[in-house]
């Protein structure tokens, strides 16, 4: 109930929302436009699988799993609505800077529940679990303050589905692991501090010059030509003193000072403060009907194909050409929802056997589509550089013989 945005993308939507059982506000995450259900079903689970191994206060729980309306989900025990990357920009509109302490006591908590994180194995993997990556995206905010880290099995606010995003968000990695290496402790460690680093312009009395930024990525193993501002591709392992065990009291203190360089003790109640002032007076923005989790397409297909039908429930008898097209574009759905089928693909499909002049070949594909574009599958059948295919979020239900009897509907006929 009452979505609102925190990040969309086109791999997946993640929103606050409150139950409907007992109005308790949660974080869900939804698949995007671009992500087909089954690759949104695997994510969930590592998701669930890995948070099942955490227990720490800054880490959510995941409350529930499962499927909506035809929509997986995923939704996770915490109450924020707004992200790193939106504050940020709420703390520069009000022109406000971060008191050192409390920006050393954000970063000290993030840093505490990636040690607790450190400290489990992944039965799966036989590492200590870690996040491999960290943006301000991965960090969410209450309205009373609190906050929460995410990002563990799959980071959902910052995995998209191959296309350019809109809403550039920077992340933060370890050089080896950007490289392709496994995420360590160490290169958690890193990432925690370029993500720091890069928030330094936030905190009072800190300049930030080039020559600092030049300074502390030297400190933690990243070349001085190298922004730290995402994904780096060196290879070089970072120096002992980032590298060394963040166990003891001294070496916590010295990861601190690096990133945050204060003689202020951490005071993570001063931030939570700061962030509800900030958040006091603020309204999420409604969400739209682009970003909103909207139900699948659903495909209605009758006996051998012989007809389709969308939510609407009109029938549409099918031609051969049409249902050998649609029986194609159903069977590469089912392999590999992502894929695509080429033109010429089709054409075999429709017309077996035949080998029309391309210009007459394209031709039977392109009015065959169309129909069935009339008949309501605009939404159901995409196209792109490789070709045409089912929405990968598209819902294929067959209708036995049986039920086909049963139903009342409209029927139209193609030639």
């Amino acid at each position: 109930m009452n979505p609102r945005p925190i990040r969309c993308r086109d791999g997946f939507h993640v929103v606050s929302a409150t139950r409907a059982g007992d109005a308790r506000a949660c974080v869900v995450i939804v698949p995007g436009p671009a992500a087909s259900a089954a690759r949104a079903d695997a994510a969930f689970a590592e998701i669930e699988r890995v948070h099942a191994l955490l227990d720490h206060p800054l880490i959510p729980k995941v409350a529930a799993r499962g499927v909506a309306d035809g929509t997986p989900y995923i939704e996770l025990a915490c109450d924020a609505v707004i992200d790193g990357v939106d504050f940020a920009s709420l703390l520069n509109d009000a022109r406000r800077k971060v008191p050192p302490g409390s920006a050393a006591g954000l970063v000290a908590s993030l840093h505490k529940a990636m040690q607790a994180a450190h400290a489990v194995t992944d039965p799966k993997r036989g590492q200590p679990v870690c996040i491999g990556r960290v943006s301000c995206a991965d960090v969410l905010f209450s309205r009373e303050g609190r906050w929460y880290l995410i990002g563990y099995g799959r980071d959902a606010p910052l995995e998209g589905a191959g296309q350019e995003q809109a809403d550039r968000v920077l992340e933060f990695q370890a050089p080896e692991v950007a490289a392709g290496g496994a995420p360590t402790p160490a290169g958690d460690d890193t990432a925690l501090s370029l993500l720091a680093l890069s928030l330094r312009h936030a905190v009072q009395g800190s300049a930030a010059s080039a020559r600092d930024v030049a300074r502390d990525t030297r400190a933690v193993g990243l070349d001085p030509s190298e922004r730290p501002g995402g994904r780096e591709r060196s290879v070089r392992p970072a120096p002992a003193q980032a590298r060394k065990s963040v166990e003891g009291t001294d070496a916590a203190s010295d990861f601190l000072r690096l990133v945050v360089p204060c003689n202020e003790a951490p005071d993570p109640e001063g931030f939570a403060s700061l962030v509800a002032s900030l958040l006091a007076g603020w309204a999420p923005p409604p969400l739209s009907s682009d970003a909103a989790p909207a139900c699948p397409p659903t495909l209605f297909l009758g006996f051998e194909v012989r007809w389709i039908a969308t939510e609407d429930g009109v029938k549409h008898t099918l031609g051969h050409a049409l249902s050998r097209i649609v029986t194609a574009l159903v069977d590469r759905h089912d392999e590999a929802p992502d894929a695509s089928l080429s033109l010429q693909e089709l054409l075999d499909a429709g017309w077996p056997g035949e080998r029309p002049v391309a210009e007459a070949g394209a031709n039977r594909v392109y009015v065959a589509l169309t129909q069935l574009r009339r008949m309501g599958l605009r939404d159901v059948i995409e196209r792109n550089e490789h070709g045409y295919r089912l929405a990968p979020r598209a819902v294929i239900r067959f209708v036995s013989p049986r039920t086909e009897r049963a139903r009342s509907q409209v029927t139209r006929s193609v030639p």
